[in-house]
């Protein structure tokens, strides 16, 4: 199975095809302006906007070590790539002209799905990374 997988991710172009939109949907859904009658919602005490950066940074370093497959330390390239992303747009958040503010909670949330990511590749690819 895991010389199947291995094979799988030597296609580089396409999870670098996939890993350019999840950075562009990350562009988009980060710095439009929210809308007006948006309910927010919580997942027991956590609020919903957290969960979903939460998994949106979990899903875009993963797509980030599939880009990275082939290249040397792809875990610390898709970690730092996906981490440095998050911090730039919550950032970009805090400039008036994008109607948007700046959360410290969000930036934790970002990390969070980044570390998590990086324990999931850690464990599931031991067997191939080259570091």
């Amino acid at each position: 199975m895991h010389k199947r997988i291995h094979h799988w991710l030597q296609a580089d172009r396409y999870f670098k095809f996939v890993a350019c939109l999840a950075t562009l949907a990350a562009f988009y859904l980060s710095l439009k302006p929210p809308s007006p009658d948006q309910i927010p919602w919580h997942f027991y005490m956590i609020r919903g906007d957290l969960i979903l950066h939460f998994c949106f940074y979990l899903g875009l370093t993963l797509s980030y070590f599939a880009a990275f497959y082939t290249f040397k330390k792809p875990l610390l390239k898709s970690g730092i790539s996906a981490w440095l992303i998050g911090t730039l747009l919550e950032l970009l958040q805090a400039i008036p002209f994008f109607q948007r503010e700046f959360d410290p909670f969000d930036l934790l949330a970002n990390s969070l799905g980044v570390f998590l990511a990086a324990l999931i590749i850690k464990k599931l690819f031991n067997y191939s990374l080259k570091y």
